[in-house]
């Protein structure tokens, strides 16, 4: 899985090859099937020299199927992908979609996903983690009805010591009577419990019973391997005094574009959000939100274009 400043390498799967695709045409402004290939044939010149002919074509069909995947995310993002294919789908150039902050949050998920974010999340003072549990926050509320939903961020980045995020949390649904004070086991005093982002549909009457969804947020590339962690009923059943009347929904936003050929990994998500489906879903942000995310991707790409040269 390639990392910036690092490059794919021909044995990188389509996703990656994808991202590095539209991180140089970003950089560049257009990159073609056949640089991409010319890249990928000197990348495995310095580590093979046998079977160079096989590895040609080997790699041609492979970046055939990278453009099929640009051309999905295109379709994918509903308007808002930041790139456009031309050239009977052969090179992907930079474009403009019509909603500028659609186009600021691909590029945001975009380096989310290909930079160390242990190192690397923070860019022009903002956190780049915390800002996609309240992008996501904004997503679910989209997703879900905006004239109807209410959200809000439960992670760490909210502030405030676990407690009182309970007690936030359950003031705020009406229901779950607030934190439970486990014998012998103390509350923890930061953390959220895997759980980043609430989102729920409210009734007039105020009364429990409704449905609300739980969500973990990941950048990265490292998630398939925390896809179980957040277990709503769980959390519920340990942390909050009453239980919650409807059953939990599941949801897990994440910044990679998840390749269309394993997309069986949704059956261990909940309800699952991609990259596209992010962008997709992002119309309408708050002004605030709008523009950290474009302060934060314009500080990282600052950092990142001179190892795209």
């Amino acid at each position: 899985m390639f990392k910036l400043p690092g490059t794919p390498s021909p044995t990188s799967d389509v996703g990656e090859l994808a991202d590095y695709m539209e991180l140089r045409s970003w950089m560049a402004g257009a990159m073609s099937s056949r640089d991409m290939v010319s890249f990928l044939g000197q990348v495995d010149d310095n580590q093979n020299n046998e079977g160079i002919r096989d590895d040609e074509n080997a790699t041609t069909d492979k970046i055939d199927e990278v453009m099929q995947e640009i051309g999905q995310r295109h379709l994918a993002c509903g308007g808002g992908y930041p790139f456009t294919l031309k050239h009977q789908g052969t090179v992907i150039e930079c474009a403009a979609p019509a909603d500028c902050a659609q186009g600021a949050t691909y590029r945001y998920l975009l380096l989310c996903t290909r930079l160390r974010m242990d190192r690397n999340r923070i860019q022009a003072g903002l956190d780049g983690t915390s800002l996609l549990e309240r992008l996501s926050a904004h997503v679910l509320v989209n997703y879900l009805g905006p004239s109807h939903c209410e959200s809000l961020v439960f992670g760490t980045s909210a502030g405030g010591s676990f407690s009182d995020r309970v007690d936030e949390l359950c003031s705020a649904l009406g229901e779950g009577g607030g934190l439970v004070p486990l014998a012998g086991v103390p509350p923890p005093v930061s953390g959220d419990a895997k759980l980043d982002v609430v989102a729920w549909i409210p009734f007039r009457d105020g009364q429990p019973g409704q449905l609300v969804v739980f969500g973990q947020c990941k950048t990265g590339t490292n998630w398939r391997d925390t896809v179980g962690e957040l277990q709503p009923d769980s959390f519920v059943k340990k942390r909050l005094r009453e239980p919650l009347l409807v059953d939990l929904i599941r949801a897990f936003p994440i910044a990679e574009a998840q390749d269309r050929g394993r997309w069986d990994v949704v059956a261990d998500t909940g309800v699952f959000f991609d990259r596209c489906r992010i962008v997709d879903l992002c119309t309408g942000m708050p002004p605030d939100l709008a523009q950290d995310v474009g302060n934060w991707t314009s500080g990282a790409f600052d950092s990142v274009a001179p190892l795209l040269s």
